[in-house]
């Protein structure tokens, strides 16, 4: 017989000792600190009257004798931390385990129960599909196996599936599942475990409540651990996942191409990413503590603090604001400004600013280009239909040189119109790289005899153009596009200079060849000469003194463009007086003898 099988209901204190596998001493002293009760006591450690505690050593003193059920008793209560499995019980004892396997036999059953308690809390859960409850049985009954498996293997399975748990709140929480939904199932659970064990223990008979009551003993505590695992995993996860997503959103304000500030309710900055320091032109360790009324000063644009920290709800509408920045580069910005709010309470303001000041000078540029392009084109249009309108209503009238002169005066804006537009077309090849240059050797002489006649055919007004290049100077060139160039240069010199115009070759080496056409008029505003072979500017009264012409700019840009697909390089200097264009072109690498045009 081992220590532990014994149909008796009272143990002498050498068995009882035995039972509970523990030496006469230690039960002794269990009973001494009253955790366990001696046969007769009226409570816990206190004895009978009469009664001697053990080891009293007193003459007649009546031996100790304990209860079955105390020390079982015992067993249960102290199962976890020195007696070994609970469930080990004497042959004839009513055995948890056959509760365990009972339950087992009915998780199916309860999985089914469980549903019908889950739509009841749930509203819509009545909604799921055939399918979708059928998966949340099959779930629920290996839920019901698994902490059947952990209160019947002990602790190592418990830790186990603590830790699966765990890894399925943390799953629950990045797919945004519900927390309280899964504590209401695994609640759910619970219960019915508890409820079937009753239901079980009742069917079998009284003598089987001690059984129920070691089986709770493994299944409530289990279970509540395994809550607070999910739980705990759930929400290590939410934290988890809010500190990644405050990173990533750091990590994209810091590194924006958008300024990003954050400002106090008096409206002084407290937050500002580089890009706003950059775009603001001021040290990002200088802007803390800054008024944004300093930094968008704004006179007359109605920019006021009242537009930079509003209090309203609701988004506000963007504005525009422009600004002058500390190095005096000018900046346009489109800014959006919004309050910052906690428990509904305005904390300060969050501001967004993109610097639109390309797009709005594009805006403006091609405003301007257009109005040119219509001036440039309206002129010789007017000039056409005036003439043609004489021609028809006076034209019996008029002597042959007359009409002769108009004619010629016609076609001559007809040719400045097919020019125009040649230049528009050259241009927006040149903008989309698909311009076909051909270079080749080519004498320099020729070409500008070419683009002076392409300029006046009949030389009445180019006569006024000194050519100083001699034969023989060659330079590799497409002829047409450099033809176009000189010719470009020389109307150019017309429209804005004054004669004499001269073409002259400035120096020649081994590897250049520059020559310049200059003229005699007023030169060229300082502030204009930056973008002077830019695609558009302009060339008015206010930058050439007693001139009223207007220039698209398209010849300069254009002739800046076909220079420089050459190989070459263009480049604007003041004249003594007047004007002076400098191209410089690289010279042919064969003799002079085989130059082409």
């Amino acid at each position: 017989m081992t220590n532990r099988e014994t149909g008796r209901s009272l143990l002498p204190l050498a068995e009882a000792a035995a039972y509970l596998s523990l030496p006469v001493s230690a039960v002794e002293a269990l009973v001494a600190g009253q955790f366990l009760p001696i046969a007769g006591s009226s409570a816990a450690g206190a004895p009978a009257p009469g009664a001697t505690t053990p080891g009293a050593g007193a003459t007649g003193a009546i031996p100790p004798e304990f209860r079955m059920v105390d020390l079982k008793a015992f067993l249960a209560r102290n199962a976890d931390y020195g007696s070994g499995n609970l469930l080990h019980f004497p042959p004839d004892d009513p055995d948890p385990q056959a509760l365990l396997d009972d339950l087992d036999a009915r998780s199916e059953e309860m999985a089914r129960r469980a549903f019908e308690i889950f739509a009841a809390a749930i509203t819509e859960a009545r909604s799921w599909s055939e399918e979708e409850k059928g998966r949340f049985v099959a779930q629920a009954k290996a839920r019901f196996e698994a902490i059947l498996a952990v209160t019947a293997q002990g602790a190592e399975v418990d830790q186990a599936l603590v830790a699966d748990l765990g890894e399925v709140g943390a799953a629950a929480a990045w797919s945004a599942s519900s927390l309280p939904q899964l504590l209401v199932v695994l609640r759910i659970s619970r219960d019915l475990v508890v409820q079937t064990a009753v239901e079980l223990a009742e069917e079998r008979g009284g003598r089987w409540g001690l059984a129920l009551s070691l089986l709770l003993t493994r299944v409530l505590p289990a279970m509540d651990r395994l809550t607070d695992a999910l739980a705990q995993g759930y929400w290590d996860a939410v934290v988890r996942r809010e500190e990644e997503a405050s990173a990533r959103y750091a990590h994209v304000v810091e590194h924006s191409s958008d300024g990003v500030w954050e400002a106090d309710l008096d409206g002084r900055i407290s937050y500002a990413n580089a890009a706003f320091a950059v775009i603001v032109g001021w040290d990002i360790d200088a802007l803390e503590g800054v008024a944004l009324t300093d930094l968008f000063p704004a006179p007359g644009s109605g920019v006021t603090l009242d537009t930079l920290t509003p209090t309203r709800p609701g988004p506000s509408e963007p504005f525009e604001v422009s600004l002058r920045r500390p190095d005096g580069i000018r900046r346009v910005l489109a800014v959006r400004v919004q309050p910052r709010r906690v428990d509904d309470q305005v904390v300060g303001f969050q501001g967004v600013a993109r610097d639109t000041t390309a797009v709005h000078d594009l805006e403006a540029e091609k405003n301007e280009f257009l109005a040119l392009v219509t001036h440039d084109l309206r002129t010789p249009l007017s000039t056409i239909v005036g003439m043609g309108a004489t021609l028809e209503t006076h034209g019996d009238e008029l002597p042959a040189d007359r009409i002769k002169r108009m004619g010629e005066a016609v076609r001559r804006q007809a040719e400045r119109i097919s020019r125009l537009a040649d230049d528009l077309y050259d241009v927006s090849r040149l903008e989309a790289s698909s311009l076909l240059i051909a270079v080749r050797p080519v004498d320099l002489a020729q070409v500008v005899q070419a683009a002076l006649d392409t300029v006046d055919p009949h030389r009445e007004v180019v006569a006024q153009v000194e050519v100083g290049i001699p034969s023989g100077v060659a330079v590799m060139a497409d002829p047409r596009r450099l033809e176009q160039i000189v010719a470009n240069l020389v109307a150019n010199s017309f429209e804005h200079g004054s004669a004499p115009i001269a073409i002259q070759l400035a120096r020649t080496t081994p590897s250049e060849v520059t020559f310049t056409v200059s003229d005699s008029g007023p030169g060229v505003a300082p502030e204009v000469v930056p973008v002077l072979f830019s695609r558009v500017h302009t060339l008015s009264r206010n930058h050439h003194a007693g001139r009223v012409g207007l220039g698209t700019g398209l010849g300069l840009f254009l002739v800046r463009g076909l220079v420089e697909a050459m190989g070459g390089r263009v480049a604007y200097h003041p004249g003594e007086p007047g004007s002076c264009f400098e191209v410089t072109l690289l010279p042919p690498r064969r003799p002079a003898d085989s130059l082409v045009l």
